[in-house]
């Protein structure tokens, strides 16, 4: 399973690929998941970390109100 590191270094170009390979995989949902993990639970390194790559994928990152 791709780090948060591997994809932030997914090109723009690319995302739309890598998101289907990863759907195809049956991976992207616990990708996202751990992800999400990351952004709730991490230190703060970690958080800012999930949360580019959560933005980079295309996906929401914040928490609602």
């Amino acid at each position: 399973m791709p780090t948060t590191k591997d994809i932030l270094s997914v090109t723009t170009d690319s995302i739309a690929d890598f998101i289907r390979k990863q759907a195809d995989a049956r991976t992207l949902s616990r990708l996202v998941r751990r992800l999400n993990a990351e952004l709730l639970d991490g230190d703060e390194a970690a958080r800012d970390l999930a949360a580019a790559a959560l933005r980079h994928l295309g996906f929401v990152d914040q928490l609602r109100p």
